[in-house]
């Protein structure tokens, strides 16, 4: 009498770009390993996204134009905040006589003066001027409109041709995220903050594979316990998880 062996070598999972498939003899199945790359330290401006083609991170972002300043004026670039921070104030008018003008030059970062007494001074569009005679001065009169509030990603500057301020600046677009993250803009860090945890893959039987299913955001279950081989009358077959097969005892009674 000849025992007949049938059955086939389980399909080998679908794998990651970083991860390595071996078939493991002693339990019968595939075992897969590695782990993927971590995620690269990026700047506050830059994006991070896992190319599966390269098996590597791809970083992607440019770092914000440094703004415009003032000849007085430093920028300096707040990783925080991710915006450009300008400090320094315009040198003080020096005093001038009532028919003269002081002008701040912006090349020699300077103030200069000129004019005679028949001259007024140069005036914000905001700002009223009426020469005094008596005290052989111009009166200037009027205040510049405050600022408006703005958000972190905003900037306020101040149009001297409509004399209003004007605020430029568009919110950083929200992030892609799985189907269980949230995304919340925080207004001190001026960045999106994701938050969530993907479900805990299930509890499965050895022949059976777990899919993430990122339309109904939960785990798939499939696959099919074998199928009990044919016995003779005086066999008996018992599962064996360990090595997901089917395991056949008993033995012939003697003729």
């Amino acid at each position: 009498m000849f025992l007949e062996v049938t059955g086939e070598m389980p399909a080998q999972p679908a794998i990651a770009c970083y991860e390595t498939a071996s078939f493991n003899t002693i339990s019968c199945s595939w075992e897969v390993s590695g782990d993927m790359p971590a995620q690269p330290a990026i700047a506050c401006y830059e994006t991070a996204s896992f190319n599966t083609t390269t098996c590597s991170w791809e970083v992607s972002g440019e770092m914000p134009a440094q703004p415009a300043i003032a000849c007085y004026e430093t920028a300096s670039f707040n990783t925080a905040s991710c915006s450009w921070e300008v400090s320094g104030d315009m040198p003080a008018q020096p005093q001038i006589e009532c028919y003269e003008v002081a002008n701040f030059n912006t090349i020699s970062c300077a103030w200069e003066v000129s004019g005679s007494a028949t001259e007024p001074p140069n005036i914000a569009c905001y700002e009223t001027a009426t020469f005094n005679s008596e005290l052989c001065q111009w009166d200037i009169t009027g205040e510049m409109p405050a600022q408006p509030a703005i958000a972190c990603y905003e900037t306020a500057s101040f149009n001297t041709i409509s004399c209003s301020w004007e605020v430029s600046g568009d919110m950083p677009a929200q992030p892609q995220i799985a189907c269980y993250e949230i995304a919340s803009f925080n207004t001190i860090s001026c960045s999106w903050e994701v938050t969530g945890e993907m479900p805990a893959q299930p509890a499965i039987a050895c022949y059976e594979t777990a899919t993430f299913n990122t339309a109904s955001c939960s785990w798939e279950v499939t696959g099919e316990m074998p199928v009990q081989p044919e016995l003779a009358c005086y066999e008996t077959a018992t599962f064996n998880t360990a090595s997901c097969s089917w395991e056949v005892t008993g033995e012939m009674p003697v003729q």
